[in-house]
């Protein structure tokens, strides 16, 4: 037997050996690279899809105390940030080395036990999925006793600022905010409206004043399960520019822009006779829910995926989410955020604001957000397809 026979024997005789790891058949091309790694659930499973330059040789198994799920891909280098992944409230760390000189191994540490379920190779034109798919072993042992949720489309209120009477913020060329939010607003609405698995409702589809409070009602009416405000930004000072998403905060404003951001948008009613300052006792129940940790928490969610798409595409003024007492975000149930596209003040913004390349720009990073983020935080009940 040569010694190119005697190799050939020893990798079969190993791949037949290690046939409960689930290896699949074809081998790894050398040079093969990890570039991204994506994950999902649906229902009770959860995919991990692994994103690689060529077809991969791989094998993939579990180990107990504590549990993990380790893939193996052979003559692999690692090119991908893993501390980026959406964990999925599975795992709590994913870890990589070099394992046996050309092999990268990564080690998923699980939250609980979770049940391997099958591996599956998809080729594309740009990269080579391996897919892997987890089930929940303690969602399907109570599937019987606990009712699912039912599926159905994620309704988003989209609410283009201003309008009517006020024209909101002004640019040195005349451009009024109500008029290029409420282009971006109908932008997102016929993207979102083209994706499987959403319905949006416009606070207003025309040139019309609605006070805060309404838009609110709206959201509330219409069941959200999540809420956009669409804004443009101005200042005194003509040089500052960037895109900014804020949450609602109760303890006060992360910066002084953002107070008297928080200032300018709260006074908007006052133009139409309508006080904030109101003794409605239901209202002022709404007020004072407004500290319930999980909302304000998925607003959080929600602000730093828009903000981070936003990012890819445009400058934007702070990297993180920035937090205000914005009347118009002060739904306790669901989540929120305030888009600030880009500041009208600034004579270069003003200009692009006014243009539909960067009208569509921005509706789009919108959709991008909104999609990532409902698919990782709405998944058992969503009909989005990912």
């Amino acid at each position: 037997m040569t010694s190119s026979t005697r190799r050939t024997f020893i990798r079969r005789f190993l791949l037949a050996s290690c046939a409960t790891l689930l290896p699949v058949s074809g081998f790894a091309e050398q040079g093969n690279t990890l570039e991204e790694i994506a994950t999902y659930r649906k229902g009770s499973n959860a995919h991990l899809t692994l994103k690689l330059t060529h077809t991969p040789h791989y094998k993939v198994f579990t180990l107990k105390n504590p549990e993990r799920l380790v893939v193996d891909l052979p003559q692999t280098k690692n090119a991908y940030a893993v501390k980026s992944l959406h964990k999925l409230g599975l795992f709590k760390d994913v870890r990589w080395a070099i394992h046996h000189g050309d092999t990268l191994r990564l080690v998923f540490d699980l939250e609980k036990h979770i049940a391997f379920n099958s591996t599956s190779v998809r080729r594309g034109a740009r990269h080579n999925e391996l897919i892997i798919t987890l089930t929940d072993s303690v969602v399907v042992q109570h599937k019987v006793a606990t009712r699912q949720p039912e599926k159905r489309d994620i309704i988003v209120v989209v609410d283009p600022g201003h309008g009517g009477k006020d024209p909101g913020a002004t640019g040195k060329h005349g451009t009024h905010e109500k008029d290029v939010v409420l282009a971006i607003g109908r932008m997102l609405r016929e993207k979102l409206n083209r994706t499987q698995g959403f319905k949006v409702i416009m606070t207003r589809d025309k040139d019309v004043f609605i006070p805060l409070r309404d838009r609110v009602n709206i959201a509330h009416k219409h069941k959200a399960d999540i809420f956009v405000s669409v804004h443009a930004d101005a200042c005194e000072d003509r040089s500052v520019r960037g895109s900014s998403v804020y949450i609602l905060s109760n303890k006060g404003a992360t910066s002084v822009m953002a107070r008297r951001l928080a200032h300018r948008e709260n006074n908007s009613d006052l133009i139409g006779g309508v006080s904030l300052n109101t003794k409605d006792n239901m209202l002022a129940k709404v007020l004072l829910d407004l500290s319930q940790t999980g909302t304000l928490q998925a607003s959080t969610d929600l602000a730093n995926t828009v903000i981070s798409n936003l990012a890819k595409t445009e400058k934007v003024l702070h990297k993180r989410v920035e937090r205000a007492a914005f009347a118009v975000l002060k739904s306790p149930d669901i989540p929120s955020a305030l888009v600030e596209t880009a500041f009208i003040s600034n004579p270069h913004e003003e200009k692009k604001l006014r243009t539909k390349a960067f009208q569509n720009k921005i509706a789009s990073a919108l959709h991008e957000g909104i999609t990532h983020y409902c698919l990782h935080n709405i998944p058992e009940r969503n009909l989005i397809v990912g």
